[in-house]
């Protein structure tokens, strides 16, 4: 049995990690600001520490820990993201690994769901094995990369997308937009960017600041974003239907055969929209 402890155990993210653990038989301590038990005595007491706060506090909680982080413990943070955090973590004597669970807590499981892992310095493999097993056991994608490799993905994958669905969605209140009419003549392809956008757009805003804001890579990638946008709109404007096309045709190659893999997947979303 391994002992490990969470900091910020008793939030959605620290929960679900914590029924994890405790369901593989290993003993699971808390520390929070609605316990007793605080970091220093938590982290003497455990085996592997996890923090797991949010991403705005994850630095500083870092830094008020590392002095008792000692050489044979593993150091995990599972925030979103990894070279700010593991630079921090680096600062201690501990083995550290970058973590980050690509889903919602709120599944309640994390079968079939993808974590991200960052070993950036194992030398007690025999922790990082317990805490790797587990993931797998319990059904989880486990994808390992750098965490500036890590960082320069989410700023995409997080950082775009999320640009992607703001904007689209702020430009319709711009215009004025009458969205609830829009629904009456709309198409499915319409419908389905709505409906990703809005399911971002439910989620809690300050979250998806720090995403942004705190991603020192995301500036790079919407600057690029932009750029391809003007040259776009630059075709439309001038009415250059060659270009266009070429534009276009550019954008569909680069995406090769998952474009028909996309065209299936988004068919059986759209018939199962119509249906209902």
């Amino acid at each position: 049995m391994t002992v490990v402890g969470i900091i910020g155990g008793t939030g959605k993210l620290g929960g679900l990690f914590k029924k994890i653990f405790e369901e593989e038989g290993h003993e699971v301590l808390v520390s929070s600001r609605t316990t007793s038990l605080s970091k220093e005595e938590l982290i003497r007491k455990s085996e592997i520490v996890i923090v797991s706060v949010p991403i705005e506090s994850t630095t500083g909680v870092i830094r008020e820990i590392v002095p008792f982080m000692s050489e044979g413990k593993l150091f995990i943070d599972l925030t979103s993201l990894k070279v700010g955090p593991i630079n921090e973590m680096l600062k201690s004597k501990a083995d550290v690994l970058g973590t980050h669970p690509l889903f919602a807590p709120s599944i309640g499981d994390i079968k079939g769901q993808t974590i991200i892992l960052c070993p950036e310095r194992i030398s007690n493999k025999d922790l990082y094995k317990i805490f790797n097993s587990i993931l797998v056991k319990k059904g989880a994608n486990i994808v390992e990369m750098t965490p500036e490799k890590h960082d320069k993905m989410m700023a995409v994958i997080q950082g775009l997308t999320h640009f992607s669905a703001i904007v689209l969605c702020h430009s319709l209140k711009d215009l004025d937009f009458d969205i609830k009419k829009s629904f009456e003549c709309t198409s499915p392809v319409y419908r389905l960017t709505l409906d990703m956008a809005g399911r971002i757009l439910n989620q809690e805003p300050e979250l998806y600041a720090d995403i942004s804001l705190l991603n020192p890579k995301t500036p790079e990638i919407l600057s690029q974003y932009i750029k391809t946008a003007e040259a776009l709109y630059k075709k439309i404007e001038n009415k250059d239907r060659e270009g266009f096309i070429e534009f276009f045709e550019e954008a569909s190659e680069y995406l090769g055969e998952f474009t028909e893999k996309a065209e299936k997947e988004s068919n059986i979303l759209i018939k199962r929209m119509v249906s209902e």
